[in-house]
């Protein structure tokens, strides 16, 4: 009898190891996927760039947080229940701010594939 109870509960613990695992990764989105979300969904937009960059070329509604040494001091801003959808110009920095976004405790964060660059291009 015990034995089943402590494999029930070693189960049920992979169970929901499982699901907080999947909950808590960074989803790469395509420039369609990411539109729906905007379209669809409550959710905020980081973008990473350069103020100057930014100023040139963003998302609609999108917040400018700069990557930089106050990147994470600046996610405070952020409500860590609403989604967020990151970005840079081309996709190469904004996986490594969305790591800091992952350890920073927010759940759901969408990572727009190639960036900026590759947004203009598909619309």
């Amino acid at each position: 009898m015990k034995k089943n109870m402590l494999a029930g509960f070693i189960i049920l613990l992979l169970i929901c190891s499982c699901k907080k695992s999947a909950a808590e990764e960074i989803k790469v989105v395509t420039a369609a996927e990411m539109e729906a979300h905007l379209k669809y969904g409550e959710i905020q937009v980081v973008d990473v760039q350069p103020l100057d960059d930014y100023k040139k070329s963003h998302i609609l509604n999108a917040q400018n947080i700069m990557f930089d040494k106050d990147f994470q001091k600046n996610l405070e801003k952020l409500d860590k229940n609403v989604p967020v959808a990151i970005y840079c110009t081309s996709g190469k920095i904004s996986p490594e701010a969305a790591k800091i976004i992952q350890q920073a405790g927010f759940k759901n964060i969408y990572l727009l594939e190639g960036g900026i660059k590759k947004w203009k291009a598909e619309k």
